[in-house]
């Protein structure tokens, strides 16, 4: 068969499986990206779970729309989201930046972002921001709390250092790499129970952001009926107890 002809073929058989399932999205239609962020969505046991994450899942069925969740590092996910249509992403920081380049679904969490050190870094003296440019701070790159640390403290390159994911950051400050580091309160918390080290090791310096949430968002260029669906399916499950359920599960 001619390779045209094999292409057609191929391409009228994709539309007509589609077509046939009004009910379900094709693969091709939908995507879900993610980062590691625990508690809120994380891998385990080769699946990716969490508060945000079942949220997701829940809304999802919800809407009777399938996709598989992709867990890549945070930078990753957000130029996926910014650059290809039908792009669900999670849990993302709404700011003022971001607001008119995404299509914001619904609130997942509320958001607390620290400044920590080691409790026995007794040599660290942070009072202020200002302060924290006199140490080595680890960041997650793209992370909307990066970008807020060094807008805030009108920091030079040289005084962080980036890590791909949380995980990474938080075994980098443990190890001594960088004197301070920014992380979720829930998150340090996840993250030092599977480090089996204890919160009672962490000094919480200054609170950096308080007053942000993390949202459930999809891309600006996306299907607007698409949009709609999950809009509503978001809608739906917030109604329903899932919401405290999962915060007794993940976020005591």
């Amino acid at each position: 068969m001619p390779r045209f002809a094999y292409s057609f073929l191929t391409g009228c058989l994709l539309f007509c499986a589609c077509s046939l399932a009004p009910a379900t999205a094709c693969a091709s239609q939908l995507s879900v990206v993610t980062e590691s962020l625990p508690p809120l969505n994380f891998e385990e046991s080769g699946s990716v779970t969490g508060y945000s994450t079942e949220i997701v899942q829940a809304v999802l069925q919800e809407a009777k729309l399938a996709a598989p969740i992709e867990l890549i590092p945070w930078a990753r996910a957000y130029q996926r989201a910014l650059q290809q249509p039908n792009t669900l992403i999670y849990s993302m920081t709404r700011t003022s930046e971001r607001d008119a380049q995404f299509e914001w679904i619904g609130v997942l969490s509320n958001r607390q972002i620290y400044l920590y050190k080691l409790k026995s870094r007794t040599d660290i003296q942070v009072k202020t921001l200002t302060d924290a440019g006199a140490y080595k701070t680890g960041l997650v790159r793209e992370m909307a709390s990066a970008k807020e640390f060094m807008r805030k403290g009108q920091f030079p390159d040289y005084v962080v250092d980036y890590a791909p994911t949380d995980e990474s950051n938080m075994k980098k400050f443990l190890m001594g790499r960088v004197d301070l580091a920014i992380f979720q309160n829930w998150s340090a918390a996840f993250l030092m129970k599977s480090q089996n080290r204890t919160m009672d090791e962490l000094e919480p310096l200054l609170l950096i952001d308080g007053s942000s949430n993390y949202y459930l968002a999809m891309s600006k260029n996306s299907d607007p009926e698409l949009v709609k669906k999950i809009r509503k399916a978001f809608e739906k499950v917030q109604q329903s107890s899932l919401f405290d359920k999962l915060r007794l599960k993940y976020l005591r």
